[in-house]
């Protein structure tokens, strides 16, 4: 039974064990950030301790990457160029984000705004989910 409602097409549907282990590496890397912050503010690591404990989330999210690259190379070439065309104007957004709130920090109108690892994270999913559901309801 096909599910008429969805906003996304049949070829990029999953099943929910599939969407579990194609996100399951999203997963971690947001339970092992949330487990770096909290080591780092204890007092007990000294300095390459805390530079391997600040980069320790960079491993799942590189293993999320691959999963999501393996995803997309399996599609057909239509989807596929959907979902980078969409992960490209995201990424290009997330990017004039960082930027301008750099400029602003540097300017001396905000200060430290960041929005850390999660922030980045929530808004490039964020991002591309949007991205990709305007594409397929035909917004160029």
């Amino acid at each position: 039974m096909k599910n008429e409602a969805s906003l996304l097409p049949e070829a990029v549907q999953l099943s929910v064990w599939d969407a579990i282990r194609l996100n399951a590496w999203a997963a971690v890397a947001v339970v092992v950030a949330a487990a770096s912050r909290i080591w780092l503010k204890s007092d007990d690591l000294t300095g390459a301790g805390r530079v391997v404990v600040a980069l320790m989330p960079l491993i799942p999210a590189l293993l999320y990457a691959a999963s999501l690259w393996r995803w997309a190379r399996d599609l057909d070439e239509f989807q596929r160029r959907l979902q980078l065309e969409s992960l490209c104007l995201t990424l290009i957004g997330v990017l004039f984000v960082s930027l301008g709130l750099d400029l602003l920090r540097i300017g001396g109108l905000a200060a430290q705004v960041s929005l850390g690892w999660e922030g980045y994270f929530a808004l490039t999913f964020f991002g591309w989910a949007t991205a990709l559901t305007s594409r397929n309801r035909g917004f160029r």
